[in-house]
């Protein structure tokens, strides 16, 4: 299972933190972005072993608004989470 706030490093060596996973049609996409510097995302379907990358822009445009839903509803909870510590 894919958690928010993972952090993965991948084959270029650089390290991404997991921000967001949705589900369509079935499929598992995820939101990652670099450690060191946000501005570098990957937008990408997950397959267990291998990041598949997006670039079909129809389909970027509908994983934004999911990615965008899911932050919404998750924002509190890391908040909170992160108040506890």
């Amino acid at each position: 299972m894919i958690e928010q706030g993972e952090v993965w490093t991948l084959a270029d060596g650089n390290k991404y933190v997991v921000v967001s996973v949705v589900m369509v049609d079935g499929k598992r996409y995820v939101y990652l972005t670099n450690t060191v510097d946000y501005k570098k995302y990957l937008i990408g379907e997950y397959l267990g072993d291998e990041l598949k990358k997006i670039d079909d822009p129809d389909l970027l445009e509908t994983l934004l608004v999911k990615f965008n839903d899911d932050l919404k509803e998750s924002l509190p909870r890391i908040i909170e989470k992160y108040m506890e510590e």
